[in-house]
């Protein structure tokens, strides 16, 4: 609104004034209170989409499944062991809330994490968490879970190939496509 005020003065200064020039002045002050108005709602339609956005990454982390934390809660406990950091620290950043230091130091030690779904004979489905790490070791949990709890994506699979097995790679939320053992 001062940018109008001071714009209208220099027009005003410019141009004689005549009965038409004042209402110009008064209609440009007006215009740019529009304008700025409308670049205010923007912003604000800006931030109000981005908050939302926000809002629903964390509902989406917070709507996890069992299978998911499960994971999430093995891979903590792994990476706490090997790299000795607190289990917490570790935890945040596999749901989504990454320390850099945390973050590095997992990069450098993990080679790659996969999950194995593997059909068993009572109709449940044997899943197993395998960590490589860049030190050549390994790490293996495993847990028997119904067909109800299988990510539909694995079910589909089986139903598919007929196979006896499917493999997902797991990806840390900071470095790949979407957490991609479903």
């Amino acid at each position: 609104m001062l940018f109008g005020l001071s714009l209208s003065g220099l027009l005003a200064e410019i141009q004689p004034a005549t009965p038409t020039s004042c209402s110009c002045r008064g209609a440009m002050f007006f215009g740019l209170s529009i304008s700025s108005m409308l670049f205010l709602a923007f912003l604000l339609y800006l931030a109000v989409k981005l908050l939302r956005r926000r809002k629903k990454k964390t509902a989406e982390r917070k709507q996890r499944s069992e299978l998911e934390r499960w994971i999430d809660e093995t891979l903590a406990r792994e990476l706490h062991r090997k790299l000795d950091l607190e289990r917490d620290v570790v935890l945040r950043a596999l749901e989504g809330t990454p320390e850099p230091d945390a973050v590095g130091s997992i990069e450098e030690a993990v080679r790659s994490v996969q999950v194995k779904y593997a059909r068993t004979a009572d109709g449940s489905v044997e899943t197993r968490l395998d960590i490589s790490f860049e030190d050549g070791s390994t790490a293996t949990a495993t847990r028997i879970v119904p067909v109800a709890e299988v990510p539909r994506t694995v079910m589909d699979e089986f139903a598919r190939t007929g196979g006896a097995y499917v493999f997902r790679p797991v990806h840390f939320p900071w470095s790949g496509p979407d957490r991609g053992w479903s």
